[in-house]
């Protein structure tokens, strides 16, 4: 077993993973601020395809913003390909695809392979953020930035 520290945090490895002494580890109410409403230029920092809550294939995007104001905060952004909600997610990842991945055929594009190639990581692009109050479930009436639409990275373009 090996052992090291994280700070305060104890901890060892062993053949089954990690294990954390969490005696020492404050107990904190979790928040994140929330970037105003605008359009920020951003950098895809992950670009996977798995399986949505309802088992529906679905493409997770998190953008690292690139401002300085905001420099590294973290978004996120699903499109649902198949069910409920896949007609807006498949013109959500054909915008994607036109403005951040131009040189992908969009006559041929298998998620997966596009996803496990890592095609996508480390391209510009811009986003634009929209507040959205949750209407419903576990967080109904908290606030949350929302990724409204998805531009290349030298212009505010328009969808084709």
């Amino acid at each position: 077993m090996t052992e090291f520290n994280l700070g305060s945090v104890g901890a060892s490895q062993d053949e089954g993973g990690m294990v954390f002494n969490l005696n020492n580890v404050e107990e904190k109410e979790m928040s994140f601020e929330l970037l105003p409403k605008g359009t920020y230029n951003a950098v895809v920092d992950t670009f996977n395809f798995g399986d949505s809550k309802k088992g529906n294939p679905m493409i997770t995007v998190c953008y690292t913003i690139t401002d300085a104001e905001y420099e590294n905060r973290k978004l996120f952004d699903w499109m649902v390909l198949k069910g409920d909600g896949a007609e807006f997610g498949l013109t959500k990842l054909k915008k994607f695809l036109v403005r951040v991945c131009p040189d992908v055929d969009l006559s041929n594009f298998n998620p997966q392979a596009f996803s496990d190639e890592g095609h996508a990581i480390g391209r510009e692009c811009r986003v634009m953020v929209k507040i959205q109050t949750q209407k419903a479930g576990e967080y109904k009436g908290e606030k949350r930035n929302n990724v409204a639409d998805i531009l290349s990275p030298e212009n505010n373009g328009a969808f084709l």
